[in-house]
């Protein structure tokens, strides 16, 4: 509790389990289309924001090569 005040992260994360391939794909699309946000203004282009997967989904690259596709997981 000492460094509550320099937490940048919530320390309780309320995880969710995916029950099937919608839904997957729902929580994929507002993690891709996010950075869009006008309150983060972070890019204007979904495939142009370095740290997303949407470039790997949408146009095959390649640029973080340990991602894997979610359909060859389930």
């Amino acid at each position: 509790m000492r460094n509550r005040n320099y937490l940048f992260w919530q320390t309780n994360s309320l995880p969710i389990k995916v029950f099937d391939r919608k839904m997957l794909e729902q929580k994929l699309d507002y993690i891709h289309l996010n950075p869009l946000q006008a309150h983060w203004n972070l890019t204007d282009d979904p495939n142009s924001y370095y740290f997303s997967s949407c470039s790997f989904y949408e146009q095959e690259d390649k640029k973080f090569d340990w991602l894997t596709h979610y359909m060859d997981a389930m």
